[in-house]
């Protein structure tokens, strides 16, 4: 069986970010071109997590795909994944490598994982937002306000939506206004076009102090982005840190 070239083992992942993240920078560095360096770095000063998302039970690979690579074109580092009775399966096609950019915190333990999910996010000072298709909620997407703290929007499952619990527990209930006779809207599109209209928001009513990641956060980010970016991680890994 042939060995991927591209994908380090567990061993050397965990030897090198046992390292100090500077030390990780510096190993990593002379592996990756200055045009992809400069890339990574534009992009990385872009990165926010003012606004994240969080998923509850999502199943076909097509849509959480399709979350996944609108996250990463937003500029939205986190995803959080609540598996109750689906597991969340993505396709890379769709994604476009987005994967390797993002930060998934996954919720898989229980068979109802809401409840912790939810205490991780406020715990982090967000206020959690359902994403409902029906009117006559606590406020449209439009009215949102993003400057009065981070905002972390949940969407549910393709057919059933969210759960009870998830819609009763949020801190306000979202709806997307509709002109049409369809009422709702795939959950693909839905998470487009709330990520695109909060994301112009916080740009546009907030420092970029106030949207960046931290120094620390982006000098973490960024080693993970470099390692990502070698071809043939396992082998430079193995030379520089002598970890096969």
């Amino acid at each position: 069986m042939s060995v991927d070239l591209s994908t380090p083992s567990q061993a050397q992942v965990d030897a090198l970010f046992a390292m100090e993240v500077g030390k990780r920078i510096d190993l990593l560095m002379p592996f990756v071109n200055d045009n992809r360096v400069a890339t990574l770095r534009g992009v990385l000063g872009r990165r926010t997590r003012r606004v994240t998302v969080a998923l509850e039970n999502i199943y076909h690979s097509q849509n959480a795909s399709a979350v996944v690579r609108s996250c990463d074109c937003f500029g939205i580092q986190d995803i959080t994944i609540i598996e109750n009775s689906s597991q969340f399966r993505a396709s890379n096609g769709v994604a476009r490598g987005a994967f390797k950019w993002l930060t998934y915190n996954r919720f898989s333990e229980s068979d109802f994982n809401t409840p912790a999910a939810y205490d991780f996010l406020r715990s982090r000072g967000y206020k959690i937002v359902a994403a409902s298709p029906h009117p006559g909620h606590d406020v449209s997407l439009y009215n949102l306000d993003v400057t009065e703290s981070p905002i972390a929007v949940v969407f549910g499952a393709e057919k059933l939506g969210l759960s009870e619990w998830a819609m009763k527990n949020a801190d306000l209930r979202m709806v997307i206004p509709m002109c049409g006779l369809t009422e709702s809207l795939n959950i693909s599109a839905s998470a487009a076009i709330t990520m695109s209209h909060l994301r112009r928001q916080i740009d546009e009513k907030l420092t970029p102090e106030e949207i960046r990641l931290s120094d620390s956060e982006q000098a973490e980010l960024f080693s993970h982005w470099l390692l990502a970016s070698i071809r043939d991680a396992r082998c430079v890994l193995e030379r520089v840190i002598g970890v096969k």
